[in-house]
């Protein structure tokens, strides 16, 4: 894979970044943890969460030294094959007692520096320097959906928040890790590169230029929103939360009334990625660069149902910003 900020930034860092491999062990070792035992305490937890023996982590072959750049020796290829051998035989899901969950993800790991990180060594060099990601994605923090996977986004590409059901807060809410998010990789970061790469101003342009809310099928988040009493108090953190997408959820009650709740939620599931959408205008450093043609607004939808997903972008100069509740959009696609 040909990377883009590769042939931006290679020839800056040739001379000044530090080869990342002399800072990673030859070999890698596993604490060992004294487990308590099935007499001295009962316990009601999965199968999946069985204590198991942590020596069996000390079993890993070590890898070549990246500093050295040689290829691999067929011993070592072996090796390496052996212990990352059970990785396409099931998931974390699926691990039996003799298999551990840190050991699955040490086994992923070791698989990511073999196959992407030494095959790759100029661009994670790169982006030790730096970054220039193009996108911001908002996405849900349900376990089903993971942009990177679905989107193939590849390290140094985009920025990401996850949090209940894709949301984002009106900037009168106060602040929020979603805000904060957003403020650095719309304005903070360029700042940044700024201090750190002054010598190189013609990279500044680098920032981001699209924030991609993706939403999702059988949205929990979205189906407490809908669940939710309406002037109700309460102290439950997810409620809360969710009450940010109170006007989808308006909009979504007078539009359906007549469909069922599962329908419902269905329709708020896209209704409140575009209020999202709206919402990220009431902050003033991004209506300004979506004024100017700086960042573009863009919505995503992905059904795990069928695998498929629609994507639109909405349209600035057709959406009613003061009342901030009417909207345009436009550029719609469904890829399936």
């Amino acid at each position: 894979m040909v990377w883009p900020i590769r042939s931006r930034i290679s020839s800056l860092l040739c001379s000044k970044a530090p080869l990342v491999g002399s800072y990673i062990y030859d070999s890698c070792g596993c604490l060992r943890f004294s487990a308590p035992t099935s007499s001295s305490i009962t316990r009601h937890w999965p199968k999946i969460m069985d204590w198991v023996q942590m020596d069996r982590c000390r079993a890993a072959a070590s890898l070549p030294s990246i500093k050295e750049k040689q290829p691999e020796s067929h011993s070592n290829r072996v090796r390496l094959g052996q212990e990352i051998k059970g990785l396409d035989e099931g998931n974390m899901a699926e691990i039996d007692s003799y298999q551990n969950l840190f050991g699955l993800m040490k086994q992923r790991f070791l698989s990511f520096k073999s196959q992407k990180y030494i095959k790759e060594l100029e661009h994670f060099e790169a982006l030790a320097e730096a970054q220039f990601p193009k996108f911001m994605v908002i996405a849900c923090a349900d376990s089903r959906v993971c942009p990177s996977n679905i989107l193939g986004f590849q390290p140094g590409e985009v920025f990401m928040i996850r949090n209940i059901a894709n949301l984002v807060p009106v900037m009168k809410n106060g602040p929020s890790e979603c805000n904060a998010a957003l403020q650095f990789a719309v304005t903070t970061l360029q700042v940044h590169l700024f201090i750190k790469l002054a010598w190189v101003e013609e990279y500044l342009e680098d920032f981001v230029e699209n924030i991609l809310v993706i939403g999702h099928s059988s949205c929990a988040g979205i189906e407490a929103l809908m669940n939710m009493q309406e002037d109700a108090e309460s102290r439950n953190f997810i409620h809360k939360w969710v009450a940010n997408g109170k006007l989808a959820k308006q909009r979504t009650k007078a539009a359906t009334a007549h469909l069922s709740f599962d329908q419902q939620c269905k329709f708020c599931e896209k209704e409140s990625i575009n209020q999202s959408l709206l919402n990220l205008l009431s902050y003033p450093w991004i209506q300004d660069r979506v004024r100017k043609e700086l960042l573009s607004l863009h919505g995503g939808y992905y059904n795990f149902s069928n695998c498929s997903f629609e994507k639109w972008t909405l349209d600035f100069k057709q959406c009613n910003v003061e009342e901030g509740s009417s909207y345009v959009v436009k550029e719609q696609e469904f890829w399936c």
